[in-house]
């Protein structure tokens, strides 16, 4: 492994890892009131994640070498995942799971932006891609999952809160 590639992927672990706990700034005892900041932040994970995962499927179909523009494919793929996201999330807003915004589809778009343009920038670090290897593609998927976390558990909080409510 190159020592840029080493570096490139330290970094993006401590960007990656750190955006749950600064980010959100949620407590365990927080009240039901709307966090505008900490709804932003959701949306920007939800659209992080959803740009790596689909860039961790998107990897390993793709013929990689160091190619530039399969790094562009790869990468162009996650932030089409994410907007793609944003719309369905946006579309279960219209139906009544919640208010839709523009600002929540754009700042969902940012989150895969963001991952997109740090997914091109490993994809362009990696060796040859060697036949049945995933690569970095193991990597993508399991910082999804992380980042994912806050916007789940975000998610079942108001679904129990909306039960509750009409019960």
């Amino acid at each position: 492994m190159k020592p840029i590639s080493k570096v490139t992927i330290v970094i993006l672990t401590v960007f990656l890892s750190s955006a749950p706990l600064s980010w959100t700034n949620e407590t365990p005892a927080e009240s039901t009131a709307p966090d505008t900041a900490g709804d932003a932040a959701l949306h920007v994970l939800a659209g992080v994640s959803g740009a790596l995962l689909v860039s961790a499927v998107a990897y390993p179909l793709v013929n990689l070498g160091s190619n530039h523009r399969n790094a562009v494919l790869v990468a162009g793929l996650g932030v089409g995942g994410a907007f793609l996201l944003g719309i369905a999330k946006e579309l279960l807003d219209l139906s009544g799971w919640g208010q839709p915004e523009l600002s929540d589809l754009l700042l969902t778009l940012g989150g895969g932006l963001l991952a997109g343009t740090l997914v091109y920038a490993v994809t362009c670090q990696q060796p040859g891609y060697e036949e049945g290897s995933v690569g970095i593609s193991a990597v993508y998927g399991a910082f999804a999952l992380i980042l994912s976390l806050p916007v789940g558990e975000n998610l079942c909080r108001r679904t129990r809160l909306s039960l509750r409510s009409r019960s």
